[in-house]
């Protein structure tokens, strides 16, 4: 509870205030724009006839500050039809020497050494993803690999092991394909220049917001790219006006691909392929579950000296 909230509802209004003055373009003028730039292509589901594979990660930390924590990630490759669940685990903590090492290497000047610590958990994060993921296209061939997550996220995060699921999916016959919740990218706002004000922010998630029917993609041409041999797809599957995105290393396969994942899409969800919802329920730790895996493998000393937090003792 807000000790006052006359203030923070003063500073609410004023972003709602703010937002409520940017103008968005008639959906009309937005899609005869767009259709210069790229594809607008009706969708038609497509029965999945092999194996689809979705990999998703977690993580929860438990302690106090820096260096005093431990943070726990597990992911897993998911198959359906079902079989045995492919897990990896990785456990991160300043308190071992080494890590802290390397954590205050890398901070130096140019960041704090906590910020230094959470991309090494982003890290982490993706290379459990990324090894569960080429364990299962070396085990599954022909499958559909779907990775929560767009391409350019894992290749900044493990670069080396992006490459070496990507060389691994090429041999088994797999396709990869990267999937992104939350759009944030900026590929459109040079063709919809002219009709948005010009201090108005212009990513693809306000551009393509109820700008797409259910069951429809936006396809852009190979010159429109994120990063090198990534293509990027945008698509809306249900009934939600938000788009999402799809990466591709691969333009072959890309109508065939849209229509199995258009067919795993609920109607009424997010837009996401059911199979990565069923991942992520699957891998999410909770921080009651990792307090209990704590207690349960580390000696209560270590836990009092080196784990819990002091605030946790307050007696009010």
């Amino acid at each position: 509870m807000l000790v006052t909230n006359e203030g923070a509802l003063a500073e609410l209004r004023r972003f709602g205030e703010v937002l409520s003055e940017i103008k968005r373009p008639e959906s009309s003028a937005l899609r005869q724009a767009l259709a210069r730039l790229g594809r607008f292509v009706r969708i038609e589901p497509v029965k999945p006839d092999g194996l689809i594979v979705a990999v998703d990660g977690s993580c929860q930390t438990v302690g106090a500050s820096y260096p005093y924590f431990l943070t726990l990630v597990q992911a897993v490759a998911l198959s359906l039809p079902p079989r045995q669940p492919l897990v990896r685990h990785r456990l991160f903590s300043p308190l071992f020497p080494a890590e802290r090492a390397e954590l205050e290497t890398r901070a130096g000047e140019s960041q704090p050494v906590e910020v230094a610590a959470e991309l090494r958990v982003r890290e982490l994060m993706a290379e459990a993803e990324l090894a569960v993921a080429c364990e299962a296209a070396r085990q599954y061939r022909g499958g559909l690999i779907l990775l929560d997550g767009g391409f350019v996220h894992f290749r900044a995060r493990a670069g080396v092991l992006f490459e070496e699921l990507a060389e691994a999916a090429a041999r088994s016959g797999c396709l990869l394909v990267g999937t992104i919740e939350e759009v944030s990218s900026r590929l459109l706002g040079r063709a919809v220049d002219g009709l948005w004000a010009q201090d108005s922010p212009a990513y693809d998630r306000e551009i393509l917001y109820g700008c797409l029917a259910v069951g429809e993609a936006f396809i852009l041409p190979p010159e429109v790219r994120k990063d090198e041999g990534i293509s990027t797809v945008f698509a809306r599957f249900a009934a939600h006006p938000q788009p999402v995105a799809f990466d591709f290393l691969t333009e072959r396969e890309i109508p065939w691909v849209l229509g199995v994942l258009r067919a795993l899409t609920p109607f009424d969800g997010r837009g996401i392929p059911a199979v990565l919802d069923i991942a992520d329920r699957y891998v999410r730790l909770t921080a009651a579950e990792v307090e209990q895996l704590v207690a349960a493998a580390v000696p209560p000393e270590v836990r009092e000296v080196f784990l819990t937090a002091h605030r946790l003792r307050r007696a009010l």
